[in-house]
This record gives C-alpha cells, structure tokens and sequence, in this order.
C-alpha cells in the first residue's frame, strides 16, 4: 500500500490506511437504529464517516432527504456537526415518515427546495456535502459547480453505478475520486452490510457491481470549469444515445444488479 501523504487530508490511501480505527465507533453510534432496504447502505455510510471523521467537520449539507435514513445516521456519526438536509418534494408521503424519523434529534435542519439553487446559497468553507439527488449527470454537475467554489472539503454522490455512463465518466476524468466499490474496501467492509453475503474481490479485467456506489470527490485544484465543459458533452452524447435507442426500440439501459 502506497505511504499515506499528511497533506492528502481526504484520500483513497488515507481511508484504507485508517479505516479500521472508525469500526468500533461506527458500530456504537449506529447500534440500535433501524436499517432500510433501500438507499444508502451502511458500507457505504462508513465509508463517508472514515473518510472524512477526522476533519471534524461542522456542518454537512444532505442533498436528497426521502425518509430520512442517511440524515439520521449522519445525525449520529457526527454529533457535533449541524447537518442541513434538503428535500425536493415537500408533498412526498415520505415527508411525514421522516419527521417522525428525526423528531428528537437536535443538530437536523430539514428545508425544502432545489438543491441545484439551495446548495450554493447555504454553502460554507469547509463543508461536506452528500448529494443523493438528483442523480447521474445531473448529481456530478452539482458537484462540479460545488468543488469549483473551493468551499467544500469534499462532495460525496450515491448512485453512481459501475458501467454506467456517468460513472465511466468518473472512472476517465476525475482522478482524485474514489468509490464506496473498490474491491479492497468492499472486500474489508461488506461485512458491515449484514443482510449481503460478501463478494469475492474484483480480479482481472472483471468488474462487478457492488451496491449503488457512493463517490468521494475530495477538494482539488483541477480546472472544475473545463471539468463541467467535458461533462455537458458526455451528457448531450448520452442523451443522443438514449434517443437513437427509442427510434430503433431498443431497450432501456439498466441498471447494474446489485449483488
């Protein structure tokens, strides 16, 4: 394993060198809250605290609330932290689910609105931010946009897909980013998802897909702005596809099994 380099604060290296250390008090500060079926998977909520748990952060901005299963883990990994979570749809009926959720939780700012505009009025220095919607293209543009700010201390996207398109952008142009699926990682931690059976790791030229894949874009001094130009095109070559599908009635892309 290549030496951790202090000045590399968020890193693939750092997060497999440290990891272990966050184990015990993951477990301690999740015990005893309930595990949905869907949405972020608990590897992959580790996977963000190990992360970045030693920065200490003050304030994480959630993009994408739904019943409130990542806002109220993140409630508890970090206590000392204010986590300001967004929702779009203030009509959902998961709206009610997850008041109920984080009734008696003190450091949760629920609002309502588009991400896209809230995110860049709400951001600070040194934030963290967790966007779980929108997804795909649309996900990496607000990150984008966001790193371009040099505010945030990392931005975190769920839904991230290996073999899909906005993944295999990630995988070509983003570098610095590292995934909640690489095969050391999962192979350590998917034990942490108690209701999967582990995958053997990933070897040769065959990959799988492990869960929806959480993304860590840590902050950086690439050209975000050249960045948003290279993924506006992929994104108008994807849709180009996607319609060349519909006239010759080919079927849409799927998604990876998650296995």
């Amino acid at each position: 394993m290549a030496t951790v380099n202090d000045d590399d604060l968020i890193s693939l290296e750092r997060l497999l060198a440290e990891a272990e250390n966050y184990v015990a008090s993951y477990l301690v500060r999740t015990a005893g809250l309930s595990r949905a079926t869907k949405g972020i998977r608990r590897s992959e909520m580790f996977f963000l605290y190990a992360a970045v748990a030693h920065l200490e952060p003050k304030r994480i901005l959630e993009s994408g609330r739904a019943r409130a299963q990542s806002t109220l883990v993140l409630s508890w990994l970090f206590p000392q932290a204010t986590i300001v979570s967004i929702e779009s749809e203030a009509d959902s009926p998961d709206v009610a689910v997850a008041a109920t959720r984080l009734g008696n939780r003190t450091n949760i700012e629920c609002l309502f609105g588009d991400s896209r505009l809230l995110l860049p009025k709400l951001l600070h220095e040194g934030d963290i931010i967790l966007i779980d919607g929108p997804k795909d293209f649309r996900a990496l543009k607000l990150a984008l946009r966001l790193l371009r700010t040099r505010k945030p201390r990392a931005v975190f996207v769920h839904d991230l897909w290996f073999g899909l398109p906005a993944r295999r952008f990630v995988d070509r142009h983003l570098r610095k980013a590292f995934l909640s699926d690489n095969p050391e990682f999962v192979g350590r931690y998917a034990r942490l998802d108690s209701s999967h059976v582990p995958l053997a790791p990933s070897s040769g030229r065959v990959r799988r897909a492990y869960g929806a894949t959480l993304a860590c874009f840590p902050a950086g001094s690439e050209n975000y702005t050249l960045l948003l130009a290279k993924l506006t095109l992929a994104q108008s070559l994807e849709r180009v596809r996607e319609t060349l599908r519909k006239i010759l009635r080919r079927p849409a892309r799927a998604r990876p099994k998650d296995d």
